[in-house]
């Protein structure tokens, strides 16, 4: 495993000047993010984009893969992955259009955004991992489980579902509106005014309030969190697409979006044992990485490699 890479992203890029993400998010520290270590990971035939590791731990016994949520950004998860112990080292997904990233073209789709995270994991995890997936990023970490298992490669024996629900009765209430699927029957619909956009995905928490208040930076922003939207709306799974590994399934009572029977289907998605833990809170339940969040994600990975059963 080879180690810190001085503190660049894995492609040499950075957060911007003034001590702000590109997508709004603050950078860790409250400064341009050049000082966290980020590994290149090992085996891969060259640095990659998509991945991120802001506390590397080669002697980790179990590896975390973190898969945002729709409009955020892998900075976004730097406190979770501060947080956990020793043993569990973090690997955080950094989709197109943000960051490190910004100048480049979003992802349209689900599928798309699988395959890029699936080709940058296949040759590069030291070790059989564990994912979490927030929100639409239960969704990409399943699909990109689904391409891991088909492969034959190193595929997560576990899928934690945070704030998601299951790919086949997922709502479209968060995605209504956002570029549904033409099929050139009807005239496209006039996209969403930007300040709408905004303000559905501000409403569920995990995106700066100083993108609105920076029209430049909301100008640069836009195209990725559309781009996100348009992938939830037009993704698709059939009702028997299933993974081999567990799934846990982390919801919270007061999320209005993801109603826990929505969540709780995720049984439905798996050949092996799904559990569900309810928390108090919103959509972002785990802001502050309360105690017994950390508790039961911890657990989670470690009890689910070693093959006991989930708590």
């Amino acid at each position: 495993m080879s180690g810190a890479d001085e503190g660049h992203c894995p492609d040499g890029g950075r957060c911007s000047d003034e001590g702000h993400c590109p997508d709004g998010d603050h950078c860790p520290g409250g400064g341009p993010d050049t000082t966290a270590p980020v590994r290149v990971l090992a085996a891969g035939p060259a640095p990659t984009t998509w991945i991120r590791c802001f506390h590397p731990k080669p002697a980790a016994r179990y590896t975390l893969v973190c898969f945002p949520h729709a409009g955020g950004s892998a900075s976004y998860y730097f406190d979770l992955s501060a947080a956990l112990d020793a043993d569990i080292e973090m690997l955080v997904v950094q989709y197109p259009g943000r960051e490190n990233r910004l100048f480049e073209e979003p992802a349209g789709s689900v599928a798309a955004l699988a395959d890029g995270v699936y080709q940058a994991l296949r040759t590069r995890l030291p070790r059989r991992p564990a994912f979490f997936g927030h929100s639409m990023g239960g969704l990409i970490g399943f699909e990109v489980a689904r391409r891991l298992e088909a492969a034959g490669g190193t595929a997560p024996h576990l899928l934690v579902a945070s704030a998601s629900s299951a790919p086949s009765v997922r709502t479209d209430r968060l995605t209504a509106g956002a570029g549904a699927p033409h099929d050139g029957t009807e005239p496209e619909a006039e996209p969403e005014p930007d300040e709408a956009v905004l303000a559905r995905i501000m409403g569920l928490g995990g995106t700066s309030d100083g993108v609105r208040q920076d029209p430049e930076l909301m100008q640069l922003v836009l195209p990725a969190i559309r781009g996100d939207l348009r992938a939830l709306a037009e993704y698709r799974v059939d009702a028997g697409a299933v993974v081999g590994c567990p799934v846990t399934v982390f919801v919270a009572d007061g999320d209005h979006d993801v109603p826990l029977a929505e969540a709780g289907a995720w049984g439905a998605h798996t050949t092996a044992d799904a559990d569900v833990h309810v928390f108090e809170g919103d959509h972002f339940y785990f802001s502050g990485n309360p105690p017994k969040f950390l508790e039961l994600l911890q657990d989670a990975v470690r009890h689910s490699h070693s093959g006991t059963q989930l708590i």
